[in-house]
């Protein structure tokens, strides 16, 4: 079950903007940083054959669409059992 958002997962995040049109990112979340007291997303998205970086401050997020979805934990158990075996 999903409850919170992992880094590797890809994500579609529609956010507010200055303009009268939302921001819409999608790409794969690369984690969590701080803009002075805000928190913000790290989103690596591709376009154009180039990888961009976009830092989305969480007061914008309007709503987030999971497209695909990796389990931190499942992935860590994968490799614990690769250095095992």
């Amino acid at each position: 079950m999903m409850n919170q958002l992992t880094k590797g997962s890809k994500y579609k995040i529609v956010s507010a903007s200055s303009t009268e049109e939302n921001v819409i990112t999608e790409g794969i979340l690369e984690g969590f940083i701080t803009m002075g007291e805000e928190s913000a997303l790290l989103v690596k998205m591709q376009d154009d054959q180039k990888e961009k970086l976009r830092i989305i401050p969480v007061n914008t997020i309007l709503f987030i669409d999971v497209i695909e979805y990796i389990d931190e934990k499942k992935e860590e158990d994968k490799k614990n059992l690769n250095y095992i075996s």
